[in-house]
Protein backbone atom coordinates (compact mmCIF):
# COMPACT_ATOMS: atom_id res chain seq x y z
CA UNK A 1 0.00 0.00 0.00
CA UNK A 2 1.42 3.46 -0.62
CA UNK A 3 -1.27 5.25 1.25
CA UNK A 4 -0.13 7.91 3.76
CA UNK A 5 -2.36 7.71 6.72
CA UNK A 6 -1.36 10.95 8.31
CA UNK A 7 -2.10 12.40 5.52
CA UNK A 8 -5.54 10.99 4.72
CA UNK A 9 -6.26 11.43 8.62
CA UNK A 10 -5.83 15.28 8.21
CA UNK A 11 -8.43 14.58 5.02
CA UNK A 12 -10.66 13.00 6.94
CA UNK A 13 -14.15 14.57 7.50
CA UNK A 14 -16.15 12.50 10.78
CA UNK A 15 -20.14 13.55 11.28
CA UNK A 16 -20.77 13.63 14.85
CA UNK A 17 -24.92 12.99 15.10
CA UNK A 18 -25.91 13.80 19.14
CA UNK A 19 -28.51 15.82 20.51
CA UNK A 20 -26.43 16.45 23.82
CA UNK A 21 -24.64 19.54 23.22
CA UNK A 22 -22.05 17.97 26.25
CA UNK A 23 -21.16 15.18 24.41
CA UNK A 24 -20.59 16.95 20.69
CA UNK A 25 -18.37 19.17 22.99
CA UNK A 26 -16.46 16.19 24.32
CA UNK A 27 -16.24 14.27 20.99
CA UNK A 28 -15.50 16.84 19.46
CA UNK A 29 -12.10 18.11 21.40
CA UNK A 30 -11.00 14.63 21.25
CA UNK A 31 -10.92 14.56 17.44
CA UNK A 32 -9.75 18.02 16.95
CA UNK A 33 -6.85 16.89 18.93
CA UNK A 34 -6.07 13.82 16.43
CA UNK A 35 -5.73 16.51 13.61
CA UNK A 36 -9.70 15.56 11.86
CA UNK A 37 -12.30 17.43 10.25
CA UNK A 38 -15.86 18.06 12.31
CA UNK A 39 -19.07 18.24 11.15
CA UNK A 40 -21.96 18.37 13.34
CA UNK A 41 -25.76 17.15 13.57
CA UNK A 42 -27.73 17.38 16.11
CA UNK A 43 -30.62 14.84 14.93
CA UNK A 44 -31.20 12.49 12.39
CA UNK A 45 -32.82 14.40 9.25
CA UNK A 46 -29.92 16.67 10.02
CA UNK A 47 -27.51 13.95 10.05
CA UNK A 48 -28.88 12.44 6.24
CA UNK A 49 -28.97 15.92 4.38
CA UNK A 50 -25.43 16.48 5.11
CA UNK A 51 -24.04 13.29 3.89
CA UNK A 52 -26.11 14.28 0.89
CA UNK A 53 -23.95 17.50 0.58
CA UNK A 54 -20.13 16.61 1.62
CA UNK A 55 -19.65 12.49 2.12
CA UNK A 56 -17.99 11.76 5.65
CA UNK A 57 -15.39 9.11 6.13
CA UNK A 58 -16.55 7.85 9.48
CA UNK A 59 -20.05 9.01 11.60
CA UNK A 60 -20.50 8.81 15.10
CA UNK A 61 -24.42 7.99 15.65
CA UNK A 62 -26.30 8.44 19.21
CA UNK A 63 -28.56 5.75 19.21
CA UNK A 64 -31.34 7.42 21.21
CA UNK A 65 -32.48 10.29 19.87
CA UNK A 66 -35.82 12.05 19.28
CA UNK A 67 -37.95 12.06 16.27
CA UNK A 68 -35.44 9.69 14.60
CA UNK A 69 -33.33 7.28 17.00
CA UNK A 70 -29.73 6.34 15.40
CA UNK A 71 -31.21 2.88 14.33
CA UNK A 72 -33.44 4.61 11.80
CA UNK A 73 -30.93 6.79 10.47
CA UNK A 74 -28.42 3.94 9.85
CA UNK A 75 -31.03 2.10 8.36
CA UNK A 76 -31.98 4.76 5.53
CA UNK A 77 -28.06 5.35 5.11
CA UNK A 78 -27.47 1.84 4.20
CA UNK A 79 -30.08 1.45 2.11
CA UNK A 80 -28.48 4.07 0.02
CA UNK A 81 -25.75 2.92 -2.67
CA UNK A 82 -23.73 6.64 -1.96
CA UNK A 83 -23.98 6.59 1.62
CA UNK A 84 -23.96 2.44 2.32
CA UNK A 85 -19.89 1.90 2.93
CA UNK A 86 -19.74 4.98 5.82
CA UNK A 87 -18.48 3.13 8.77
CA UNK A 88 -20.69 3.69 11.28
CA UNK A 89 -19.93 3.70 14.81
CA UNK A 90 -23.16 3.62 16.95
CA UNK A 91 -22.92 6.27 20.98
CA UNK A 92 -25.07 4.36 23.49
CA UNK A 93 -25.62 4.54 26.91
CA UNK A 94 -27.88 1.10 26.74
CA UNK A 95 -25.20 -1.78 26.60
CA UNK A 96 -27.63 -4.63 26.15
CA UNK A 97 -26.62 -7.26 23.96
CA UNK A 98 -30.09 -6.74 22.05
CA UNK A 99 -29.44 -3.53 21.16
CA UNK A 100 -25.90 -4.04 20.36
CA UNK A 101 -26.99 -7.16 18.02
CA UNK A 102 -29.40 -4.96 16.29
CA UNK A 103 -26.71 -2.26 15.83
CA UNK A 104 -24.27 -5.05 14.10
CA UNK A 105 -27.20 -6.47 12.11
CA UNK A 106 -27.95 -2.64 10.57
CA UNK A 107 -24.55 -2.01 9.01
CA UNK A 108 -22.69 -0.68 11.91
CA UNK A 109 -18.80 -1.70 12.54
CA UNK A 110 -18.39 -0.76 15.83
CA UNK A 111 -20.25 0.67 19.35
CA UNK A 112 -18.72 3.34 21.66
CA UNK A 113 -20.47 3.65 25.52
CA UNK A 114 -21.03 6.74 27.37
CA UNK A 115 -19.86 8.07 29.36
CA UNK A 116 -16.74 8.02 26.85
CA UNK A 117 -13.80 6.50 27.53
CA UNK A 118 -10.91 9.16 25.62
CA UNK A 119 -8.53 6.73 24.70
CA UNK A 120 -10.77 4.12 23.57
CA UNK A 121 -12.47 6.58 21.91
CA UNK A 122 -9.70 7.50 19.98
CA UNK A 123 -8.53 3.80 19.72
CA UNK A 124 -11.67 2.56 17.94
CA UNK A 125 -12.20 6.11 15.59
CA UNK A 126 -8.35 5.64 14.63
CA UNK A 127 -8.84 1.93 13.66
CA UNK A 128 -12.19 2.29 11.79
CA UNK A 129 -10.57 5.29 9.96
CA UNK A 130 -7.65 3.25 8.69
CA UNK A 131 -9.67 0.47 7.66
CA UNK A 132 -11.51 2.62 5.26
CA UNK A 133 -8.33 4.26 3.96
CA UNK A 134 -7.29 0.64 2.77
CA UNK A 135 -10.95 -0.39 1.54
CA UNK A 136 -11.36 2.85 -0.61
CA UNK A 137 -7.41 1.73 -1.70
CA UNK A 138 -8.19 -1.37 -2.84
CA UNK A 139 -11.58 -0.33 -4.42
CA UNK A 140 -8.76 2.12 -6.63
CA UNK A 141 -6.86 -0.67 -7.35
CA UNK A 142 -9.53 -2.82 -8.39
CA UNK A 143 -10.84 -0.69 -10.67
CA UNK A 144 -7.42 0.16 -12.26
CA UNK A 145 -6.99 -3.21 -12.45
CA UNK A 146 -10.53 -3.66 -14.04
CA UNK A 147 -9.29 -0.93 -16.42
CA UNK A 148 -6.38 -2.50 -17.28
CA UNK A 149 -7.84 -5.90 -18.32
CA UNK A 150 -10.29 -4.16 -20.59
CA UNK A 151 -7.54 -2.01 -22.26
CA UNK A 152 -5.62 -5.62 -22.29
CA UNK A 153 -8.24 -6.85 -23.88
CA UNK A 154 -8.94 -3.92 -26.58
CA UNK A 155 -5.46 -4.34 -27.35
CA UNK A 156 -5.70 -7.99 -28.12
CA UNK A 157 -8.30 -7.32 -30.23
CA UNK A 158 -6.80 -5.17 -32.20
CA UNK A 159 -3.34 -6.70 -32.21
CA UNK A 160 -5.15 -9.72 -33.72
CA UNK A 161 -7.32 -7.36 -36.30
CA UNK A 162 -4.79 -4.71 -37.19
CA UNK A 163 -1.99 -7.67 -37.33
CA UNK A 164 -3.45 -10.62 -38.46
CA UNK A 165 -4.72 -8.73 -41.41
CA UNK A 166 -1.71 -7.32 -42.79
CA UNK A 167 0.66 -10.15 -42.17
CA UNK A 168 -1.56 -12.52 -43.88
CA UNK A 169 -1.68 -10.02 -46.79
CA UNK A 170 2.81 -9.81 -46.97
CA UNK A 171 2.69 -13.89 -46.56
CA UNK A 172 -0.01 -14.18 -49.47
CA UNK A 173 1.49 -11.63 -51.88
CA UNK A 174 5.07 -13.17 -50.73
CA UNK A 175 4.21 -16.31 -51.84
CA UNK A 176 2.27 -15.23 -55.43
CA UNK A 177 5.77 -13.46 -56.36
CA UNK A 178 7.59 -16.69 -55.43
CA UNK A 179 5.53 -18.93 -57.32
CA UNK A 180 3.68 -17.31 -60.23
CA UNK A 181 5.13 -15.23 -63.24
CA UNK A 182 4.43 -11.74 -62.94
CA UNK A 183 4.28 -9.11 -65.53
CA UNK A 184 6.77 -5.91 -63.80
CA UNK A 185 3.34 -4.21 -63.41
CA UNK A 186 1.96 -6.55 -61.32
CA UNK A 187 5.40 -7.04 -59.26
CA UNK A 188 5.63 -3.63 -58.48
CA UNK A 189 1.80 -3.26 -57.59
CA UNK A 190 2.39 -6.35 -55.16
CA UNK A 191 5.24 -4.94 -53.28
CA UNK A 192 3.27 -1.64 -53.18
CA UNK A 193 0.76 -3.51 -51.02
CA UNK A 194 3.24 -5.09 -48.92
CA UNK A 195 4.91 -2.00 -47.90
CA UNK A 196 1.34 -0.42 -47.20
CA UNK A 197 0.81 -3.53 -45.30
CA UNK A 198 4.32 -3.12 -43.27
CA UNK A 199 3.50 0.65 -42.57
CA UNK A 200 -0.08 0.10 -41.16
CA UNK A 201 1.99 -2.80 -38.92
CA UNK A 202 4.66 0.19 -38.14
CA UNK A 203 2.34 2.74 -37.27
CA UNK A 204 0.17 0.49 -34.99
CA UNK A 205 3.51 -0.84 -33.12
CA UNK A 206 4.76 2.43 -32.76
CA UNK A 207 1.81 4.02 -31.52
CA UNK A 208 1.73 1.53 -28.67
CA UNK A 209 5.34 1.83 -27.68
CA UNK A 210 4.49 5.17 -27.76
CA UNK A 211 1.68 5.32 -24.89
CA UNK A 212 3.16 2.48 -22.89
CA UNK A 213 6.28 4.89 -22.71
CA UNK A 214 4.40 7.93 -21.57
CA UNK A 215 1.80 5.63 -18.98
CA UNK A 216 5.03 4.25 -17.77
CA UNK A 217 6.58 7.76 -16.87
CA UNK A 218 9.50 6.86 -19.57
CA UNK A 219 8.65 10.14 -21.56
CA UNK A 220 12.13 12.04 -21.90
CA UNK A 221 11.49 15.36 -22.52
CA UNK A 222 14.03 17.15 -24.87
CA UNK A 223 13.76 20.91 -25.04
CA UNK A 224 15.45 22.08 -28.45
CA UNK A 225 15.64 25.93 -29.21
CA UNK A 226 13.77 26.02 -32.37
CA UNK A 227 12.53 27.85 -35.80
CA UNK A 228 9.19 26.59 -35.19
CA UNK A 229 7.42 27.84 -38.07
CA UNK A 230 9.76 26.56 -40.53
CA UNK A 231 9.82 23.51 -38.71
CA UNK A 232 5.59 23.52 -38.81
CA UNK A 233 5.95 23.92 -42.54
CA UNK A 234 8.09 20.97 -43.08
CA UNK A 235 6.05 18.84 -40.85
CA UNK A 236 2.57 20.01 -42.87
CA UNK A 237 4.42 19.87 -46.22
CA UNK A 238 5.44 16.00 -45.84
CA UNK A 239 1.69 15.14 -46.26
CA UNK A 240 0.87 17.02 -49.44
CA UNK A 241 1.64 13.55 -51.44
CA UNK A 242 -1.39 11.76 -49.13
CA UNK A 243 -3.82 14.82 -49.57
CA UNK A 244 -3.09 15.00 -53.15
CA UNK A 245 -4.01 11.10 -53.89
CA UNK A 246 -7.60 12.32 -52.19
CA UNK A 247 -7.99 15.57 -54.06
CA UNK A 248 -7.92 17.10 -50.98
CA UNK A 249 -6.41 21.00 -51.18
CA UNK A 250 -3.98 21.00 -48.10
CA UNK A 251 -3.52 24.72 -47.28
CA UNK A 252 -0.57 25.96 -45.00
CA UNK A 253 -1.72 29.48 -42.81
CA UNK A 254 1.95 30.59 -41.23
CA UNK A 255 2.08 34.46 -41.70
CA UNK A 256 5.83 33.83 -39.47
CA UNK A 257 8.98 33.89 -41.36
CA UNK A 258 10.46 32.65 -38.40
CA UNK A 259 9.47 31.88 -34.83
CA UNK A 260 13.00 31.27 -32.75
CA UNK A 261 11.14 29.27 -29.28
CA UNK A 262 12.14 26.56 -27.25
CA UNK A 263 10.14 23.24 -26.75
CA UNK A 264 10.13 19.46 -27.48
CA UNK A 265 10.87 18.95 -31.34
CA UNK A 266 9.77 15.71 -31.74
CA UNK A 267 6.65 15.86 -29.87
CA UNK A 268 5.86 18.84 -31.57
CA UNK A 269 6.43 16.59 -34.93
CA UNK A 270 4.05 13.81 -33.28
CA UNK A 271 1.35 16.17 -32.13
CA UNK A 272 0.85 17.49 -35.87
CA UNK A 273 1.63 14.52 -37.24
CA UNK A 274 -1.60 12.94 -35.69
CA UNK A 275 -3.85 15.86 -36.39
CA UNK A 276 -2.72 16.25 -40.12
CA UNK A 277 -2.86 12.62 -40.77
CA UNK A 278 -6.46 12.27 -38.79
CA UNK A 279 -7.83 15.28 -40.82
CA UNK A 280 -6.69 13.85 -44.07
CA UNK A 281 -8.14 10.28 -43.23
CA UNK A 282 -11.44 11.53 -42.12
CA UNK A 283 -12.03 13.84 -44.90
CA UNK A 284 -14.14 13.13 -48.13
CA UNK A 285 -12.57 13.30 -51.61
CA UNK A 286 -12.38 17.10 -52.86
CA UNK A 287 -12.31 18.76 -49.55
CA UNK A 288 -9.72 21.15 -47.97
CA UNK A 289 -7.66 21.14 -44.92
CA UNK A 290 -6.03 23.78 -43.23
CA UNK A 291 -3.18 23.86 -40.99
CA UNK A 292 -2.23 27.09 -39.31
CA UNK A 293 -0.13 28.38 -36.57
CA UNK A 294 0.06 31.70 -34.46
CA UNK A 295 2.56 31.97 -31.54
CA UNK A 296 3.48 34.69 -29.23
CA UNK A 297 5.79 34.79 -26.39
CA UNK A 298 4.10 32.68 -24.06
CA UNK A 299 2.62 30.11 -26.58
CA UNK A 300 2.56 28.26 -30.02
CA UNK A 301 -0.91 27.67 -31.73
CA UNK A 302 -1.24 24.95 -33.76
CA UNK A 303 -4.87 24.62 -35.61
CA UNK A 304 -6.12 21.66 -37.76
CA UNK A 305 -9.10 21.70 -39.85
CA UNK A 306 -10.95 19.64 -41.43
CA UNK A 307 -14.32 19.57 -43.76
CA UNK A 308 -15.39 16.03 -42.43
CA UNK A 309 -18.39 14.26 -41.07
CA UNK A 310 -17.29 16.12 -37.71
CA UNK A 311 -17.96 14.79 -34.62
CA UNK A 312 -21.17 14.06 -32.18
CA UNK A 313 -21.23 14.62 -28.43
CA UNK A 314 -20.72 10.85 -27.61
CA UNK A 315 -17.68 11.31 -29.93
CA UNK A 316 -15.97 14.27 -28.62
CA UNK A 317 -16.67 12.64 -24.64
CA UNK A 318 -14.57 9.42 -25.99
CA UNK A 319 -12.18 11.23 -28.59
CA UNK A 320 -8.77 11.66 -26.46
CA UNK A 321 -9.34 7.85 -24.99
CA UNK A 322 -7.37 5.20 -25.78
CA UNK A 323 -8.85 2.61 -28.78
CA UNK A 324 -11.67 5.29 -29.14
CA UNK A 325 -13.90 4.37 -32.21
CA UNK A 326 -15.62 7.00 -33.02
CA UNK A 327 -18.86 7.23 -35.60
CA UNK A 328 -17.25 8.61 -38.64
CA UNK A 329 -15.25 6.30 -40.39
CA UNK A 330 -11.84 7.02 -42.05
CA UNK A 331 -13.16 7.67 -46.06
CA UNK A 332 -9.85 6.33 -48.33
CA UNK A 333 -9.69 2.45 -46.93
CA UNK A 334 -7.07 4.24 -44.32
CA UNK A 335 -6.25 1.85 -41.20
CA UNK A 336 -6.98 3.44 -37.41
CA UNK A 337 -5.51 1.90 -34.51
CA UNK A 338 -7.66 4.57 -31.92
CA UNK A 339 -4.60 5.15 -30.40
CA UNK A 340 -3.42 8.56 -32.07
CA UNK A 341 -5.83 11.31 -30.54
CA UNK A 342 -4.97 9.86 -27.15
CA UNK A 343 -1.45 9.70 -27.77
CA UNK A 344 -1.59 13.66 -28.72
CA UNK A 345 -3.81 14.07 -25.26
CA UNK A 346 -0.55 12.62 -23.40
CA UNK A 347 1.44 14.61 -25.41
CA UNK A 348 0.27 18.06 -25.15
CA UNK A 349 -0.52 17.35 -20.85
CA UNK A 350 2.85 16.43 -20.52
CA UNK A 351 4.20 19.64 -22.04
CA UNK A 352 1.76 21.46 -19.92
CA UNK A 353 -0.51 22.40 -23.30
CA UNK A 354 -4.08 22.18 -23.84
CA UNK A 355 -6.22 20.60 -26.52
CA UNK A 356 -9.79 20.63 -27.75
CA UNK A 357 -12.01 20.35 -30.68
CA UNK A 358 -14.70 22.41 -31.94
CA UNK A 359 -17.02 20.52 -33.87
CA UNK A 360 -20.65 19.71 -35.36
CA UNK A 361 -22.02 16.45 -36.97
CA UNK A 362 -21.85 17.45 -40.84
CA UNK A 363 -19.98 20.64 -40.27
CA UNK A 364 -16.31 19.27 -40.16
CA UNK A 365 -13.82 19.28 -36.84
CA UNK A 366 -11.66 22.02 -35.70
CA UNK A 367 -8.99 20.98 -33.49
CA UNK A 368 -6.93 23.75 -31.31
CA UNK A 369 -3.49 23.44 -29.39
CA UNK A 370 -1.97 25.24 -27.25
CA UNK A 371 1.36 24.87 -26.21
CA UNK A 372 3.52 26.41 -24.22
CA UNK A 373 6.62 28.08 -24.79
CA UNK A 374 9.47 26.43 -22.32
Amino acid sequence: MTMNITQRKKNALILIVDDNPANIQLLGNNLRQEGVNISIATDGKRAIKITEKKMPDLILLDIMMPGMDGFEVCTILKSQENTRDIPIIFLTAKVGSEDILRGFELGAVDYITKPFNSHELIARVNTHLKLKFYTDEIKDYNQQLELMDKEKNEFLGIAAHDLKNPIYNISMLSQLMLNEDLSESEHKDFLTDIKNSTERMTKLIGDLLDINAIEQGKLKMNIEHEDFAMFFNSCVRQYEERAELKDINLIINNELESFQASSDKQIFHQILDNLVSNAIKFSPNGKTVTASFFADEDKMMLIVEDEGPGLSEDDKSKLFTKFARMSAQPTGNESSTGLGLSIVKKYVDALGGMIWVDSEPGDGAKFVCELPIK
